[in-house]
């Protein structure tokens, strides 16, 4: 059975589209889902940022001094393999630069090629930044247009959960997303640099007490998240600041 786009802007899943012929207008078969590059627009459609549009597991590369990166890849392709006969989606925590996000593209760029799952990654900072200007009166989009790709995707990867101010309105709008996903029961991967609980105090040198997950996005919706998603904890060190320091050190030399 032919599956059609539900984000299709012609049919909108309907798989059938108004056209114009010779004055009249005609029902044909979609144009668009029926495209042999199909793939190509459920990729557009995933709004990919440019720095990940590469990543996939064959480009993950766990440091083998931290079993937890290799078990999050192994975990990473379980899921992808197991999709959609999945219970709970994933959530990546750990420190910047520990291939968090690496692996959440690639479990969206294989549903995608593999299984044509319509899927869609969202930066959680630039998701409230367009919410906020689509309320604006010289705004090309509303509030609808924004939320709507978040709302029907077949998988949302939800990056860097937590960075947001946490205002109450923050709050809501993430409570909203991920109810509406929860009831439907609509997969989502998220990522995130805090963490999940306090560890002695929790202090950053920088910034003073650092808060946790819990603490930053709210104890209820805290624990909406942790019946939704199973947890995948990673550690390792830094790799952006592995490559910069082995640039510098090429530069030296």
């Amino acid at each position: 059975m032919r599956k059609w786009d539900p984000e299709c802007p012609d049919c909108r899943g309907s798989g059938w589209s108004l056209v114009s012929r010779g004055g009249t207008e005609a029902v044909v078969p979609c144009p668009s889902c029926g495209a042999e590059d199909r793939l190509g627009q459920l990729l557009r459609r995933a709004s990919i940022p440019n720095r990940y549009r590469s990543k996939d597991f064959r480009s993950y590369h766990p440091d083998p001094k931290f079993s937890s990166q290799l078990e999050a890849l192994s975990g990473s392709i379980r899921f992808a393999e197991t999709f959609p006969q999945v219970h709970r989606g994933l959530l990546f925590s750990g420190p910047c630069g520990v291939g968090k996000t690496h692996l959440a593209v690639a479990v969206l760029k294989n549903l995608v090629l593999e299984k044509q799952v319509s899927a869609r990654f969202v930066d959680e900072t630039e998701l409230l930044r367009r919410l906020q200007y689509s309320y604006g009166p010289d705004s090309p989009e509303t509030e609808r247009e924004v939320l709507w790709p978040l709302y029907s995707a077949g998988l949302l990867v939800w990056d860097d959960l937590g960075a947001g101010r946490p205002t109450e309105w923050v709050a809501e709008t993430i409570r909203t997303i991920l109810n509406y996903r929860y009831t439907r029961q609509k997969q989502i991967v998220l990522t995130t640099n805090l963490p999940l609980k306090s560890a002695g105090g929790g202090y950053s040198e920088n910034l003073g007490r650092e808060q946790n997950l819990a603490e930053r996005i709210g104890a209820p919706l805290y624990s909406r998240i942790m019946e939704m998603c199973q947890v995948v904890e990673m550690d390792g060190r830094d790799f952006r600041r592995q490559v910069y320091k082995a640039s510098l050190d090429a530069q030296q030399v």
